[in-house]
């Protein structure tokens, strides 16, 4: 079992460290290092205390005297279909199980470092493969491939009598990794596990959109984090500074936990505004939408004041179905939950965003050498139509049970969205001859997350019901500029002037067809950001549900008239900085009160 000391009574070391990242998701963490070296399958490294060793070590016994007797069956069963020169292998596999040098190697580390026998077995293992790969003569080599197969037969028993997994853990713990998944992420548990670092990442990956969504403190962009910090450390993570501090003193500690409680503080004065309208001062009303992954979350949408779901990420059922698909019923019972639970609202499924580097690419069985300019999206959907028609089914089916609109990602023509509509006219008719029910009006929407899509903007609201502007990609495409790649990562500006004239024309495009235009991008969750928008136009803000309060503050401090002024001004400028620079003095100028809560 984990060592059960907390955090606050455990020997505090005096050197004191700070590094610096970027902080993704706020919150302050308080708790010990836990080094996520994660390997096979669900094998992650467990620290286990002293009264649990002898424990593991038994279980270490029982797992190899039963892969001791599967080999004897497999042998005997060998020999009986293929012959007995065929079964001899497995002898070789028994003599290795029976090595002192393979099993006592796995004792003497579970001993010393105390840890679960699942990571020790894995690392010795490693361990073996690698020296015998080393070898000059390809027989020896060969023999690493041995130890492969007995070492994962094992682990396979291993795991299945009993294995350790992180909830096991029974004080506060911080994960650290060089990099983390979204489904890394998202099968945290909140206790143990109060927030994590990493020591790459992006701020608008979706790792850290899960992060948020988990109210999860998290750091990323860290150096070296695994090296500098060793597991157990007591360690402080602040996901509003953006900061990892090792080794804090009992004043820190109780000063960071101070300065968490003044930001709830400041977020329970922030939600007295969830039921007043986003009005700006002169008047002009607009929407406050929430983004989504996990049905989970629309306790929190609510609890924010959302008007609706202005974006919910489908793509994240695979999470929970994988290595399998969900199937229509999986579908249709998770948008029907939404539609429910957020009626009189609007829901807005985005059908599968996969591809590129996003979730489930290996599920879909897509690899590509430049996967962001590859099959992804839309297009990936119309090549996999059997996945995109089951999914089409439970959200046309799941429309009678609230008001649900569809929205198609990473659309560059209009004959992409004709092939899609067309597809989609041709379910409607299956649940017709099925007697199934739906809404016969469903609308139809399109992400704007191309520049090709933003520059025919005006054509494809002839053809859409409504626009969502998604800033993430379409900033990343404008500029060619990976976001997740620390080395120009720099370059990625919200307020260069390419973007702004490209949103401006979409907005316009959106309001001369008589159709919505919402961003679901994380350019529309910065306050300052916010004040942009409101001067280009935009009516419909959809972002993380616990960034509502603030964005709604900024919207109810600010007149309609001034941003737009103010923004015309900014699109003479040359360069993001200046921009930047502008409106910043501006807002200083216009609202000298500051952006405060306005309660009347």
């Amino acid at each position: 079992m984990a060592n059960t000391k907390s955090p606050e009574t455990k020997h505090v070391r005096v050197d004191v460290r700070t590094y610096k990242g970027a902080g993704v998701s706020p919150g302050i963490a308080v708790g010990r290092a836990l080094i996520l070296e994660k390997d096979v399958g669900s094998v992650y490294r467990v620290p286990v205390g002293d009264a649990e060793v002898p424990k593991e070590v038994r279980r270490l016994g029982e797992a190899i005297e039963q892969t001791r007797k599967d080999l004897r069956e497999l042998k005997a069963k060998v020999s009986r279909t293929i012959g007995d020169e065929y079964a001899s292998i497995f002898d070789a596999h028994a003599m290795i199980l029976g090595d002192p040098t393979f099993s006592d190697q796995i004792v003497k580390k579970i001993e010393d470092e105390k840890i679960n026998a699942e990571w020790a077995l894995q690392t010795v293992k490693d361990e073996l493969e690698a020296r015998f790969a080393s070898f000059e003569d390809e027989y020896l080599r060969d023999r690493g491939a041995d130890i492969a197969d007995v070492g994962d037969s094992v682990l396979k028993n291993l795991l299945g009598i009993a294995h350790h997994d992180l909830s096991e853990i029974t004080h506060d713990v911080i994960i650290l990794a060089e990099d983390l998944t979204p489904s890394d992420t998202i099968h945290f548990n909140r206790r143990p596990i109060v927030g994590f670092a990493t020591a790459t990442g992006g701020r608008t990956s979706h790792t850290s959109i899960i992060a948020k969504s988990l109210f999860m403190p998290a750091v990323i962009g860290v150096p070296r984090l695994t090296e500098l910090i060793d597991n157990d450390e007591l360690i402080i993570v602040d996901g509003y500074e953006g900061t990892v501090v090792v080794n804090p003193t009992p004043a820190l500690v109780e000063e960071y936990r101070s300065r968490e409680t003044r930001h709830e503080e400041h977020e329970k004065k922030l939600l007295e505004n969830r039921d007043l309208e986003a009005i700006t001062r002169d008047g002009v009303k607009l929407a406050m939408l929430a983004n989504i992954e996990l049905v989970e979350e629309l306790g929190d949408a609510l609890k924010f004041g959302a008007e609706g779901i202005g974006l919910y990420r489908s793509e994240f059922l695979f999470i929970s179905k994988s290595p399998g698909l969900p199937n229509e019923e999986d579908h249709f019972e998770a948008y029907c939950r939404i539609a429910k639970e957020m009626a009189p609202h609007s829901t807005v499924i985005r059908t599968f965003d996969l591809g590129g580097k996003k979730l489930a690419r290996d599920v879909i069985g897509t690899k590509e050498d430049n996967p962001v300019l590859g099959l992804r999206g839309l297009r990936l959907c119309m090549k996999h139509r059997d996945l995109f028609r089951t999914q089409l089914r439970a959200i046309l089916r799941a429309s009678a049970f609230g008001d649900i609109k569809i929205m198609f990602p990473l659309v560059s023509s209009v004959q992409e969205l004709r092939q899609a509509k067309a597809l989609l006219r041709e379910l409607k008719g299956e649940l017709d001859l099925e007697g199934k029910a739906y809404d016969r009006d469903i609308e139809v929407g399109i992400m704007i997350e191309v520049p090709a899509a933003a520059i025919i903007a005006d054509i494809l609201a002839q053809e859409a019901d409504f626009f969502a502007i998604g800033t993430n990609d379409l900033i990343q495409y404008s500029l060619a500029i990976d976001r997740g790649n620390e080395n120009v990562s720099y370059l990625y500006e919200p307020l260069h002037p390419a973007l702004l004239r490209l949103l401006k024309f979409v907005i316009e495009s959106g309001r001369k067809a008589g159709i919505p235009v919402s961003m679901c991008g994380e350019m529309a969750s910065d306050p300052l950001y916010a004040v942009v928008l409101v001067g280009l136009g935009l009516e419909r803000f959809s972002m993380n549900p616990s960034n509502i309060p603030v964005v709604k503050n900024v919207i109810r401090s600010v007149r309609y008239k001034d941003c737009k002024k103010m923004v015309e001004a900014a699109l003479e400028k040359r360069t993001a900085q200046e921009i930047e620079e502008f409106i910043i003095e501006s807002v200083a100028l216009k609202f000298p009160e500051g952006l405060v809560p306005r309660t009347t």
